[in-house]
């Protein structure tokens, strides 16, 4: 039971981390306007490096004293209890007392982890993909979401790939679901793990290296277009991958709802 419960530990505090990632991410970069007044990002840490600025020719302008002013002000005050280690803790803490009241079966408590790590992963991708992914595209000038996507994408297959190989860890112990469940998570999970190691790492480099080339004018050069198109490739092949990931999910849930009835 102990090993059951360190294992539902561990999915939560990983989810608890991804809810608040988007929130993480945006706070640790700064707000500036462009030129054209619309809301880009630079980050706190040091100054922007020809890699990551933009092409506005305002940005050689030394900062003014209330732009300084403005990039050491935080959004917003920290607080313990907005953490994501804490969400993570009062969820394995609602856990452990609705075990100690209920008396859970390991059978039971293998369901739970699968049941939980199930809805995190497949909420994670819908959201993604349909929500936060199109409405960061629509409403962010085109290098911060490419920027913000690849710090945001490294952790979202992390996440993925820890909840589906803990969904595939207890599917045995869950008598009701049959192999065919197996076959889907396992597909999924091949798909997520070749987006997180090869696909993601090589679509972020070579847009990193057509940002830096476009720093230095050289769009017209036929290696810039060459890795435009091979942008295009990778771009299309981690979507491509990252959608038979959600349709293993969707056949997974069908298996899940018909051992329910």
């Amino acid at each position: 039971m102990k090993a059951i419960f360190l294992l539902l530990s561990l999915v939560l505090l990983v989810s608890g981390t991804a809810s608040a990632y988007s929130i993480s991410a945006a706070a640790s970069l700064d707000h500036r306007t462009n030129r054209h007044g619309v809301g880009a990002f630079a980050s706190k840490s040091k100054p922007f490096s020809p890699l990551f600025s933009s092409a506005s020719p305002d940005d050689s302008k030394p900062p003014s004293s209330s732009a300084a002013a403005a990039k050491t002000e935080a959004w917003t005050e920290k607080r313990f209890f907005n953490t994501p280690v804490f969400r993570a803790a009062a969820l394995v803490g609602a856990a452990v007392l609705a075990q100690s009241q209920s008396q859970l079966l390991s059978s039971k408590a293998l369901a739970l982890v699968h049941m939980l790590s199930f809805s995190t992963w497949f909420g994670s991708v819908v959201y993604t993909t349909f929500i936060a992914g199109i409405t960061m595209f629509k409403n962010l000038p085109k290098k911060t979401f490419g920027k913000l996507q690849a710090k945001l994408f490294p952790k979202y297959f992390l996440l993925g790939s820890v909840c589906l190989i803990l969904q595939l860890g207890t599917l045995p112990g869950i008598k009701s679901l049959t192999k065919q469940s197996r076959t889907a998570l396992g597909v999924a999970l091949a798909m997520n793990l070749f987006n997180q190691f090869i696909l993601e790492p090589t679509a972020t480099n070579n847009m990193l290296e057509r940002y830096r080339m476009e720093e230095q004018g050289k769009e017209s050069s036929d290696e810039y277009k060459a890795l435009r198109k091979n942008f295009g490739k990778f771009h299309g092949l981690s979507s491509l991958t990252n959608l038979v990931a959600l349709c293993g999910g969707v056949a997974h849930a069908v298996y899940l709802a018909a051992a329910l009835v």
